[in-house]
Order: structure tokens, then sequence, then C-alpha cells
């Protein structure tokens, strides 16, 4: 599994299992990384996945910039600012160990909540910086 895959695997299971995540979306955790046809809100999705050479020492090592967008139509500017204060959280007790990688950095980098043209809904922006290494042999 490459490296790309297998952190990405590893941040969307963490997000899923978490409690607090699943009280705002629900218990199957509507966080989604492919097209899902009218889903129910709130809701989260990946958004971008951007990977990057990062080693200096010789070792494989990538960084990788994450995105993540929630939508919510219903609890307005207070639920969505709600999701990403749950995805944060997740994301900062997250146990990396089945990433298949060492996790040598993991942080939050931006987040952002703003109203949609239809003025009904809201989105909120996320972004995580990972920064993830060869596991040693």
């Amino acid at each position: 599994m490459s490296g790309e895959v297998a952190v990405q695997a590893a941040l969307m299971a963490a997000l899923r299992e978490d409690t607090g995540v699943q009280a705002i979306f629900g218990a199957n955790a509507r966080i989604y990384d492919d097209e899902t046809e009218a889903p129910a809100f709130p809701y989260a999705r990946l958004e971008r996945h951007e990977c990057r050479p990062a080693g200096a020492s010789g070792g494989e090592a990538s960084e990788h910039g994450i995105t993540l967008a929630v939508l919510s139509r219903y609890g307005g500017l207070r639920e969505a600012k709600a999701a990403l204060a749950a995805l944060r959280a997740a994301f900062d007790g997250a146990d990396w160990s089945g990433a298949g990688r060492q996790i040598v950095l993991a942080y939050t980098t931006y987040s952002d909540v703003m109203r949609q043209f239809d003025r009904r809904a809201f989105r909120g922006v996320i972004r995580f910086r990972i920064i993830s290494e060869e596991e040693a042999a």
C-alpha cells in the first residue's frame, strides 16, 4: 500500500470511529472520501489530499496536506463549527499506530466556516498536515 493510501485510510478510520464525530455526523459517521449522491446533512467529504516528498536523510518521507469540507444545512453556523471542532479533536487524539507508516508530525493548519450562496447552508473547511516516514523494518 502506498504512503498516500495508508495515511488517508488511517485518517478516515480515526475520524469515522471517533464518538465525538459520530455525535455530529451520526453513528455511520457521514465522512466521505468518494462521490455520494444526496448525502444527509451534516456531512463531511475529503476534498483534497496533496502529497509531496519530504525525506531529508536518505529515508522515504512524505508531507500530506489533507482538506475536508463540512456541509451543514439545518444547524447553521453553530453546527458547522461543532463539526469542525469534533473533527479536530478526533484528529488530535488519533492513534496512528495502524497507519502502516510512522507519523512524525500531525497538526491542524486551518479551519473556517462560511455561508453558502444559497444562504441556507454553511460550509466548513479544515486542513491537516501530516508528515509520515517508512516504518523501520
